[in-house]
């Protein structure tokens, strides 16, 4: 499993009738889409999935996100490439683009920009694939708080030979929220390596209803992907309340 279960939700496109909130801008050699609270102290790095800076529900919950008083910044650290199919190529796009020296370069730029708009104290969400770079950022001092929503990191470390238990011990900065679906790595869940690591330091709330991918993939005309899709961002939500405070 290169980073998602068998029979997760696959490639969304937007919805073409939503309007995004914010905009995007541009860094050196980094685009990034910019919502929210724009002088506001606390910041949130938005980490997206496999399908990248325009799948999925990822700019509207963004901008949920932003709406409750939160500066969210969402960057584009595949430059314009997304996974299309999850074929076996998805282990080569992987391999290419999570690559923590190029990771950590775009971060500091973002993290950058945050602090010219005032942004005084960080968090961090990452859905699949995003929950690596929410680890990683979870050990900077200004990050405090961090999400991982259908967590995928643990296949991720193994494949691009990061020792997994490492970077959860790098993570103590951050006050962190999982979210596993029912089909998600046993390291994410209740009493796996990321409980025994991080222990009181992590708050598991799992989706036993849902499988990998659902909070920006599922399909919201089903009634039970709806509930916990709400449910999903309440607690996203009043996490970063809790927590993020200038």
């Amino acid at each position: 499993m290169a980073c998602c279960p068998p029979g997760s939700w696959g490639e969304l496109k937007p919805d073409a009738d939503y309007e995004n909130k914010g905009a995007v801008e541009k860094l050196d050699g980094l685009d990034i889409y910019v919502t929210g609270k724009m002088e506001g102290g606390r910041c949130v790095i938005w980490n997206y999935d496999i399908f990248g800076f325009d799948g999925g529900r990822t700019r509207q919950l963004c901008d949920i996100l932003g709406q409750q008083g939160f500066m969210v910044i969402l960057p584009d650290y595949y430059k314009g490439e997304a996974v299309v199919t999850k074929d076996d190529t998805l282990g080569d796009f992987l391999k290419k683009h999570t690559k923590w020296d190029n990771l950590e370069k775009d971060a500091d730029q973002v993290i950058s920009f945050a602090k010219t708009k005032k942004a005084k104290v960080f968090g961090s969400v990452g859905t699949c694939w995003g929950t690596y770079p929410v680890l990683k950022l979870s050990a900077y001092q200004e990050f405090v708080a961090g999400v991982g929503m259908h967590p995928s990191h643990s296949p991720i470390s193994g494949l691009v030979g990061d020792d997994e238990r490492k970077l959860l011990e790098g993570a103590k900065s951050a006050q962190i929220l999982f979210m596993p679906a029912s089909d998600d790595h046993e390291n994410v869940r209740a009493g796996g390596l990321a409980e025994q690591v991080l222990g009181d330091k992590l708050k598991i709330v799992s989706f036993e209803d849902m499988k990998h991918g659902w909070t920006t993939k599922g399909v919201l005309t089903e009634e039970n992907v709806k509930r916990d899709v709400d449910k999903a961002v309440d607690l996203l939500v009043n996490h970063f309340k809790e927590h993020l405070k200038e």
